[in-house]
């Protein structure tokens, strides 16, 4: 059934989305303060479970592309989004009905419920990755042949309209160049479908999850229940079984950037004396696989730091060596796991780019 965010679940959801970031995605807090700040006590925000979605609907996927570092630095006024709706609708002739997430994890899980709470529109509840990913062409909707273009991009000091003429290749290259060109960072309206369309290209249910899991993070109780309760809400979700990787503290961490991208590794070594007594992560942008001796997780699946007494999320920017930390490593919905959807996310590529770091 459809459901309604208050004031009260907007921490809940940012908390959510940084589990759901896998250490990446940007800092949720600053577009939670945002939201906050606009939203009176009484608003709500209408959720959309993908079966009430209409066929004959106009939906447009929102995020915010390039660097969260970036993004952090130079807050948005909050009137980028409208400014980039209203610039889609009317260089594309077409009203938008509803509104739904590039990605779940991190701050574009908050965007579109900026706009949605200034626009008076739905959400959907789902998004197009089940994750972070670094690239803008790295989704579902993507990889069900939905295009990027018409694509609409706003900073606080300019726009840009992409008409659909441009091919998605096309649209994703000048995206990038008009955010490097304008602060490192830009808010995005695109990947516009029908609602039919979208229904069989969404992760769905991801935006419910993610304010489940805020709400047991901030919930009272011993930490092993709330364990089991994340556990549980994993289970009852698009996802796979959630295991418990390692309880322990970290002992190295090293990190730098490589091609605009923060690639790095940490170690971690166990409180206890079973087995897993020391990993290696590594990480490039988000957390990206997890090596005792040989590699045992990866991507596309999920894995999740987490404060081993507050049990919040923790990113590969604020990992310090000392910390204790639990490891969860979630499986990735099964579309994520297709040939061509890891063919769409180059993972042979980002291993060559690990490797080559380990060997110099």
């Amino acid at each position: 059934m459809p459901w309604k965010i208050t004031k009260e679940d907007i921490r809940f959801i940012s908390l959510g989305a940084r589990i759901l970031s896998c250490g990446g995605g940007g800092n949720t807090r600053s577009m939670e303060a945002l939201i906050l700040s606009v939203m009176k006590d009484d608003d709500v925000i209408e959720v959309i479970p993908i079966h009430v979605v209409r066929d004959d609907w106009w939906v447009t996927a929102i995020g915010i592309m390039g660097s969260t570092v970036l993004f952090n630095e130079d807050l948005p006024t909050g009137e980028e989004m409208e400014i980039g709706l209203s610039l889609y609708e009317k260089e594309y002739n077409k009203n938008v009905d509803a509104l739904i997430s590039i990605e779940i994890g991190g701050v574009n899980a908050l965007a579109p419920l900026l706009l949605a709470l200034k626009r008076r529109l739905p959400v959907i509840d789902g998004d197009g990755m089940g994750r972070a990913f670094p690239e803008l062409y790295m989704t579902t909707l993507h990889l069900n042949g939905i295009p990027l273009a018409p694509l609409s991009l706003v900073t606080q000091d300019n726009m840009k309209f992409i008409p659909s003429s441009y091919t998605s290749d096309q649209a994703v290259h000048e995206a990038k160049s008009f955010a490097n060109n304008n602060g490192g960072h830009s808010h995005v309206v695109g990947y516009g479908a029908s609602g039919d369309e979208i229904k069989t290209s969404m992760l769905s249910g991801t935006l419910y999850l993610a304010y489940r899991l805020g709400k047991i993070i901030t919930s009272y109780g011993d930490g092993i229940i709330r364990l089991k309760q994340i556990k549980n809400a994993f289970e009852n979700s698009i996802y796979g079984e959630l295991s418990l990787v390692i309880k322990g503290y970290v002992t190295e961490v090293s990190r730098w950037f490589e091609n605009e991208v923060i690639v790095g590794k940490l170690f971690i070594e166990s409180y206890t004396k079973q087995h897993n007594q020391k990993i290696e992560i590594q990480f490039m942008n988000e957390f990206f696989t997890i090596h005792n001796g040989e590699s045992i997780y990866r991507v596309p699946d999920l894995i999740v730091f987490l404060h081993i007494d507050s049990l919040e999320p923790i990113s590969v920017v604020d990992i310090q060596r000392a910390q204790s930390v639990i490891v969860l490593v979630i499986p990735a919905p099964n579309i994520l796991h297709t040939t061509d959807m890891l063919t769409l996310i180059h993972m042979k590529e980002s291993y060559q780019l690990l490797k080559k770091e380990e060997d110099q």
